[in-house]
């Protein structure tokens, strides 16, 4: 009885290195020791993209397998024709895309391979992340445009200039101080419509502007609140009241420069 034993574990230990294992693409025979990986890696998750001035920060969840060689950047400006735009190792799990322009739409996704056969590379992220580029400033001054007059307005569309006239022609806001109520407020003659999004402790607290609940002509102005714009033309901007006196307010803002695009997403800080 233990000569049968003995002899039918001596034809297991042949048998078994031929079985080729359900379920892992591993393919061997007796006395081969040759390894065949068709499995690819796992695609990335979690891919946001992270508006700038001029660039597009993407960024994604690391992958963890233990052959992954690296990632691939793809990028579109329709959302189904993706071309490549970075082949980054394994250790890196962002890319910053400067190949943009400000006010046009980019769609984003990532794929992964592995170092035993090249071409083992995952599906596209299934994420649909996109960005709009816009620019944005930060400390404009405006003063009181009963003193200043010069000094107190704000033109979105050509942020270039600074600080304008409030009564020329492309002043979309400008500041004054109400002395008989004590208030401050940022009016409008051109059409520019306003909104008070309430205290924000950063500028990055507000990624969408609505398009609903605008005020014409004027709104008062607090310390720490954000504001949404929308001009004439229908871009939306965000402005952060960073301080407030009574003789000027100072304040960041961004501004979208293709027309109805509420995006106005924070940009990574540096």
């Amino acid at each position: 009885m233990l000569k049968k034993i003995q002899l039918l574990i001596s034809l297991l230990m042949l048998i078994i290195p031929a079985i080729v294992l359900t379920g892992c693409y591993i393919e061997t025979d007796v006395g081969n020791d040759d390894y065949i990986d068709r499995e690819p890696p796992a695609i990335p998750r979690g891919v946001r993209t992270i508006t700038g001035d001029g660039y597009v920060d993407i960024e994604w969840y690391p992958n963890a397998e233990f052959d992954l060689a690296g990632y691939i950047v793809w990028r579109s400006t329709n959302d189904r024709d993706f071309d490549e735009i970075a082949d980054l190792p394994a250790d890196i799990t962002h890319y910053t895309d400067r190949d943009v322009r400000n006010g046009r739409t980019y769609y984003y996704a990532v794929s992964a391979y592995d170092s035993n056969n090249p071409s083992n590379e995952s599906d596209l992220s299934p994420e649909g992340a996109w960005d709009t580029p816009r620019p944005e400033g930060r400390n404009i001054i405006l003063e009181d445009y009963n003193f200043e007059p010069d000094r107190s307005g704000f033109d979105f569309s050509n942020f270039g200039k600074g600080t304008i006239a409030w009564d020329d022609r492309t002043t979309d806001v400008y500041f004054g101080f109400d002395t008989q109520f004590n208030v401050s407020y940022l009016y409008s003659d051109n059409g520019t419509k306003m909104q008070d999004l309430g205290f924000q402790d950063s500028f990055d607290g507000i990624d969408f502007v609505p398009t609903q609940g605008y005020t014409s002509l004027f709104v008062e102005l607090l310390e720490g609140h954000i504001y949404a714009i929308r001009t004439p033309d229908y871009n939306y901007a965000k402005i952060h009241v960073r301080r407030l006196s009574d003789f000027d307010v100072v304040f960041d803002w961004a501004y979208q420069t293709e027309p109805r695009n509420t995006q106005l997403a924070p940009a990574l800080q540096r």
